[in-house]
């Protein structure tokens, strides 16, 4: 629908203002506004499973009956809106958009449609040809910019309004050409054109998208490629990657089809060569090995429209050279050195090269090249004009044939005969010319190497590296099998039953598998055995160990007033006793205070309990007050004050085990537990005031720390 001038026609969609009454209260509301969108939720379509070969049931096909009227009710009440109802719902209404899509992704490829009219139900066909139908509406509605007088925007505002609201997208654009394109070409070019014109971002994307279309023609190279090397690759297989690969050409095909500024962006893109790299690379090995498998499927008819419509493609793009050349342009030098190294990076392939001369004359397209420009490199022209010439078997396979099928199998029957006299009269040649050369050696070891190796002096060159007899070759080759070891992976499993993936499987010091190793396991810091404090280094009392055997045998000389128990009593008594009590230089500043330890005497408790009673009785007397009795009656405190709340007796905190077993090892689930509690509730400052324990140990006497 043409655009018409400002001048006759009311108010725009992004100015106009419409009256609307609520609660006896009327306001001017914007026409694009979430007020006016229609609240209905928007039916999605859903799609059956069609494959040309499996029937359908009728309980699945009765359902998507019932859906799809439900779609098409949906999608015709979006179509009579008025216009600022319609695009609101369309902005504010995220279903409406979800139902359009779900069409245009879950609809029937156009080689499957015609399976629809041998079904038996004949309600399938009609509905899906109305939900075709009022879908390309609704796009059509979409992408119309002024339907009358007063129902119009601005093309600026309606660039900016699809492409901010995410209406219409790449993959929007590529599911539409791959629906509707074949059947509204001219429809869909201008949606195309129109968009590209008002919102120039389209295009930017659009070489995103190409670039990810490319990609999936990699995919499915790497994928004939690893799949296919084995000879045993399945049908469905073959079908799988058949589907993939016209889907994706499909795309591409349409897309140069409908758009004229595409075809330049793709050769932006070197499309060409990625062309005649998956015409070789994927689609003739697809057609091998699915008439390897079966002859009469008809998957190979789609293959070969694929072929003829990527070559058509690859046209296309050509063209655009030979335009720019024709016009007379300033870049039509550039245009044809372009046209020249396209076709010379396509020589690489040559069935597409092949293909692409019968079904095409490249003389002409040559002498345009040279007509306009006869400035270009004449080794490059040459080169190309060979290279692309058609031989005289090429012009015979272009005529029809008029003979029968039973003619043809007899006469490629004959001229696979003649290929292989030929090869069997040049590889005879071969062997006689290298016996003359070396004429002791066997002519069957000679014959061997001869058709392992196309190349006569590569044959040689291996025959005289391997000069030995032949009795001697086949000695040595069956002492070779006999030496051949078995492997120790093999051998280590049938002894101890451990199938061994890396040199630790097994392993008596692995710890990743074992809690208990042979050695020692060393953990931070010294060894194990070794005091890890300096408390522990000074209460050392490992040498009564090793002297205790000494004043064991005193008793086997001559008999003592002390018994043996007596005297080692004494000496651990007196040796615990030097160690408790360290004295230090007298011009040290600090002092140690040493622990006091469990097993004290009957006698030191005495001695602090009568400490302690004269310190209580002369508290006024000290210069401060004891920081262990401060600390202790502190903590009877909030004994207390617990016990009065809660009414029961303060319990130590729980020690939660968050370090776990060694890493590797697995941990356990309460480990898991403490770590994320431990994290989540740490202080994110420090949990203690510095400067307000310095004060209060200033105030009661005593030095900060």
């Amino acid at each position: 629908m043409a655009n018409k001038t400002k001048n006759n026609c009311g108010p725009p969609l992004s100015t106009l203002k419409i009256t609307h009454s609520e609660n006896g209260i009327q306001r001017n509301v914007a026409a694009l506004h979430v007020t006016w969108k229609d609240t209905r939720c928007f039916t999605k379509y859903t799609a059956f499973l069609v494959n040309g070969q499996e029937s359908v049931s009728d309980g699945i096909l009765e359902q998507w009956a019932n859906e799809t009227e439900w779609f098409i009710k949906d999608m015709q009440h979006l179509l009579n809106l008025e216009y600022h109802k319609f695009w609101s719902t369309i902005v504010y209404n995220t279903t409406t958009l979800e139902s359009i899509v779900s069409f245009m992704q879950n609809a029937l490829p156009f080689y499957m449609v015609p399976v629809l009219n041998s079904m038996d139900n004949e309600r399938i066909l009609p509905l899906y040809t109305s939900a075709y139908t009022v879908v390309f509406k609704v796009i059509c509605r979409l992408t119309t910019t002024q339907e009358s007088d007063a129902c119009w925007m601005e093309p600026e505002f309606y660039g900016q309004l699809v492409y901010k609201h995410f209406i219409i997208t790449v993959p929007f654009l590529f599911d539409l050409i791959s629906v509707y394109s074949r059947d509204n070409i001219d429809e869909i070019s201008r949606i195309i054109d129109l968009i590209l014109k008002l919102q120039p971002k389209y295009i930017q994307d659009l070489k995103q998208g190409l670039s990810y279309l490319l990609n999936a023609f990699t995919i499915i190279q790497t994928r004939c490629e690893s799949e296919l090397s084995e000879a045993n690759a399945s049908e469905s297989t073959l079908n799988d990657l058949t589907l993939y690969a016209q889907d994706c050409s499909s795309v591409l095909v349409q897309l140069l089809a409908v758009s004229t500024p595409l075809r330049q962006m793709c050769t932006e893109l070197n499309v060409e060569f990625a062309i005649s790299n998956f015409y070789d690379n994927a689609i003739i090995v697809l057609y091998r090995n699915i008439q390897e498998v079966n002859k009469h499927s008809q998957y190979l008819n789609n293959l070969n429209d694929m072929r003829v419509e990527l070559l058509e493609t690859f046209r296309s793009i050509l063209c655009v050279q030979l335009d720019k050349i024709l016009e007379n342009t300033d870049g039509g030098l550039l245009a044809a050195d372009k046209f020249i190294s396209i076709l010379t990076e396509c020589l690489a392939n040559n069935v597409f090269v092949k293909d692409y001369k019968n079904l095409y004359d490249i003389e002409d397209d040559l002498a345009i090249v040279q007509l306009g420009y006869k400035s270009v490199d004449q080794v490059k022209y040459d080169f190309i004009q060979k290279a692309y010439t058609k031989d005289a078997s090429d012009i015979q396979e272009d005529h029809p044939r008029t003979q029968s099928n039973t003619a043809e199998e007899t006469d490629e029957g004959f001229t696979v005969n003649a290929e292989q006299q030929d090869m069997e009269q040049k590889i005879e040649q071969n062997v006689q010319n290298i016996m003359e050369l070396l004429p002791h050696l066997e002519a069957a070891q000679i014959r061997k190497v001869v058709c392992t190796y196309d190349n006569i002096e590569e044959a040689i060159s291996v025959l005289l590296e391997k000069e030995v007899p032949n009795s001697e070759m086949q000695a040595v080759a069956g002492q070779e099998e006999l030496r051949i070891p078995n492997d120790p992976l093999d051998e280590f499993y049938l002894r101890t039953g451990i199938d061994r993936l890396n040199i630790y499987d097994g392993d008596e010091f692995d710890v990743m598998v074992n809690d208990k190793v042979k050695g020692i396991i060393k953990k931070g810091k010294g060894m194990p055995g070794q005091p890890k404090s300096l408390n522990a280094l000074l209460d050392d009392k490992s040498h009564i160990q090793q002297v205790r055997h000494i004043y064991r045998q005193f008793d086997l000389v001559a008999e003592n007033d002390l018994d043996d128990d007596e005297y080692d009593d004494s000496f651990e008594a007196m040796t615990e006793s030097e160690s408790r009590h360290v004295k230090l230089s007298k011009d040290a500043r600090n002092t140690f205070v040493d622990e006091v330890l469990d097993n004290e005497s009957d006698s030191d408790n005495a001695n602090d309990s009568e400490e302690e009673q004269e310190a209580n009785q002369n508290q006024s007397l000290a210069f401060c007050e004891n920081p262990e009795l401060a600390r202790k009656r502190y903590e009877e405190k909030l004994n207390s004050r617990y016990l009065r709340r809660h009414g029961t007796a303060a319990t130590g905190p729980k020690e939660a085990d968050v370090r776990g077993k060694p890493k590797g090892q697995g941990q356990d689930s309460k480990v898991l537990l403490n770590r994320r509690h431990k994290n989540e509730n740490k202080a994110l400052s420090g949990n203690h005031n510095r400067k307000q324990g310095a004060s209060y140990k200033r105030n009661r006497g005593m030095l900060p720390s």
